[in-house]
């Protein structure tokens, strides 16, 4: 989505999984209501991660059935195909009630 005219706040990472939770989105996600699309993803350094090596930094964006996209999301997928760290997906992005929600940066 890149219309200027759509509203967005930037939000704390808690206030992210609020709204995750709010909205039943990993819920969602856990019922197959949202798709997952791979959008980029890399090796995590275990030193910066804390993960095991081979873990795999992934940032995912997940789509309605009718391919609109609801949120993107980090996660950490481990050699085993778990995930690692919160063992969920981490909200980084949000498009709820016409309003995108972005996650606050940190400088």
């Amino acid at each position: 989505m890149t219309d200027d005219s759509i509203p967005t706040k930037s939000v704390s990472k808690r206030q992210m999984q609020e709204l995750c939770q709010k909205h039943q989105l990993i819920e969602k996600i856990k019922n197959k209501g949202l798709k997952p699309v791979l959008l980029k993803e890399r090796h995590a350094n275990p030193l910066k991660s804390g993960q095991v090596f081979c873990t795999y930094s992934q940032l995912l964006s997940y789509q309605d059935s009718n391919a609109n996209e609801v949120m993107k999301a980090h996660q950490y997928q481990k050699p085993d195909g778990s995930l690692g760290a919160s063992k969920m997906p981490d909200p980084v992005w949000m498009f709820i009630d016409g309003i995108i929600y972005k996650l606050e940066r940190k400088y």
